[in-house]
Parts: C-alpha cells; sequence; structure tokens
C-alpha cells in the first residue's frame, strides 16, 4: 500500500487548521497529517502543539518554523519533515481551508501514478457554494502573463490566455488532463519522480506568496515532468480565506503578486534588462488602476 502524508500549513489561523485535521484524522487514505506552523504570531502554536494529545492521533505530527518565509518555505519545511521521518510515496500539500474527501485523493493517487512521467497531480476545484473556479494555469510567456495581470485585458483575451478543460492535452488515465500548473490549495506530489535534492528544493524560497504554482510547473518541465488534472472528482476551496486574514486589502494583495511575478519573470522566463523594465512599468500602471477601482484616493482623501 503506498505509503501518502499530507501537509497542512498554518498562519494565524489554527481554527480552520483544526478544522481540517479533525475532517481528515479518520481518513483511510492518508498515514501521516504533518501540520506546519509557519511561525505564527496570534497564539496559534501554543494552541496546535496540542493537537495530538488532544486528538490521541499519533499520526499527527505538528512542527513549527523559525521563522514566517512564506508559503514556499513553511510547506518545504513540511516536505522536508516528511522525507525524514514518514518516507511517504505521495504527499498531499493542502490548504487550511479546503474540504477533501477520501475519494478525491485516491482518484488523484491513481491518475498520478499512471502518468509515468508525472510529479504533481489534482483534482476540479469548487467554491462551498458548488460553483466551478479556475483549476490549472498555462505556463505563458512574458507578454501574455502580463496580460493576465490586468483586469480588463484578463476578461478581453481570455480565451488566448488558458486552455478550456476540453482542448488540454490527454493523460494517461482517460479522465485526466495535462496541464502547465495546478492551484496550490491541494495537489499531491509523486515522490519517486524526484531525486533526494530535487525534493529537498521544490519550493523557491525567494517568493513569499503567490506564483509558487508556476514555478513548480517550470522546474518539473525542466525535468520532463508534466502536472495532471483529474476531471471526474473535485475538492471545495473556500478561496482566500486563510490569505485574508493576513493580507486584508486587495491593492496589498496586488503588490505582493508583482513582487512574486517580477520574480518569476528573471529567474524562470529569463527576462533580460528591458523586458523587465517593460515589465514594472506594466504592473506599477496596473496597481494605481487597482488603488483607483477600490477606492484607495478615497481613503488617502479622508484618512
Amino acid at each position: 500500500m503506498d505509503h501518502i502524508s499530507c501537509i497542512i500549513l498554518n498562519y494565524n489561523d489554527a481554527a480552520t487548521t483544526e478544522g481540517l485535521v479533525a475532517e481528515l484524522k479518520e481518513s483511510r487514505a492518508l498515514q501521516d497529517i504533518i501540520v506546519v506552523d509557519n511561525c505564527s504570531t496570534d497564539g496559534s502554536w501554543d494552541r496546535l502543539k496540542e493537537l495530538e494529545d488532544r486528538l490521541s492521533m499519533p499520526h499527527i505530527h505538528v512542527l513549527r518554523t523559525e521563522r514566517n518565509g512564506g508559503y514556499g518555505m513553511g510547506n518545504q519545511a513540511g516536505i522536508n519533515y516528511a522525507i525524514e521521518y514518514t518516507n511517504p510515496d505521495y504527499i498531499v500539500i493542502a490548504n487550511p481551508d479546503i474540504h477533501v474527501t477520501d475519494r478525491c485523493i485516491l482518484r488523484v493517487k491513481q491518475a498520478l501514478s499512471l502518468q509515468e512521467n508525472g510529479g504533481a497531480a489534482s483534482a476540479l476545484v469548487v467554491s462551498p457554494e458548488g460553483k466551478r473556479l479556475f483549476s490549472h494555469w498555462d505556463l505563458l510567456p512574458l507578454w501574455k502573463d502580463l496580460l493576465d495581470t490586468e483586469p480588463v485585458a484578463r476578461r478581453i483575451f481570455r480565451p488566448w490566455l488558458i486552455t478550456p478543460p476540453g482542448r488540454l492535452p490527454k493523460g494517461t488515465d482517460r479522465h485526466s488532463r495535462l496541464v502547465g500548473a495546478l492551484p496550490g490549495s491541494f495537489f499531491m506530489l509523486k515522490m519517486g519522480s524526484f531525486t533526494p535534492q530535487e525534493a529537498g528544493e521544490l519550493f523557491d524560497e525567494g517568493i513569499f506568496l503567490y506564483y509558487e504554482e508556476k514555478v513548480l510547473g517550470q522546474k518539473l518541465a525542466s525535468r520532463g515532468l508534466t502536472e495532471v488534472l483529474v476531471t471526474d472528482a473535485s475538492y471545495v476551496h473556500a478561496h482566500s480565506v486563510s490569505i485574508d486574514k493576513s493580507v486584508s486589502a486587495m491593492a496589498g494583495k496586488q503588490r505582493l503578486l508583482h513582487e512574486s511575478k517580477l520574480y518569476y519573470y528573471e529567474n524562470y522566463l529569463g527576462t533580460g534588462p528591458w523586458g523587465m523594465f517593460l515589465a514594472r512599468v506594466y504592473l506599477r500602471l496596473v496597481l494605481w488602476e487597482v488603488w483607483l477601482l477600490t477606492g484607495g484616493w478615497k481613503r488617502k482623501r479622508h484618512g
């Protein structure tokens, strides 16, 4: 039987994390649950470190990072712990604000195991109300990725910025498709596809938040690996609940996104100085647009 470990990353959101652990503690698909507290500042660690004893579940592990280095650093800490202590065949990365069934987990694992060059896999994403949410990204060239940043351009050029599921390449499993990148809220890694060094560097700690998924997609593609989207299973994501607890303003989130984009462009798309200059100018204009649309000028005026 394959060993599957699940990593749940917490930051200042112990209640939501405990809720997911409570849902998954009786899972027959998972052998271990690894809770990583990303150096919370609200007392989450004091609450979570007693989780194993309170639930009397020896397969629940709780650890804390030395600092909050963001999504990538926190999940990499969980992966490193799993490799050292649980020796998993597969690792699930899960946000605290999802709901996922054993059927979905096992279905994703089945599709990933059948894909010879598979590195990661996930399922369709739905909202708590049952609405279909975005479930994959294409790995776009610089100019298309910039268009995908600006709200109006994203709507106008959407048919050229994202491949519809029905037109994606088929995977080995007949109900799976091959994609560029999967949402970071829930996905599974096939550890046998990576060398020990690769497994220790899956996430780039140079990015604090956003774009980790495309970075992972680029890393896998450079190694001849692919990402798999299962189209006959789904999970629920209460989108941005955890992020919104620490990054409340839309403009603030947009600024973090732009910082990650620029890092991605330079380090993974190989964009030169002139291209980086144009990207910075474009993103500054987008940030100004978002600031206006969210009423930032009013707050500044009356603040």
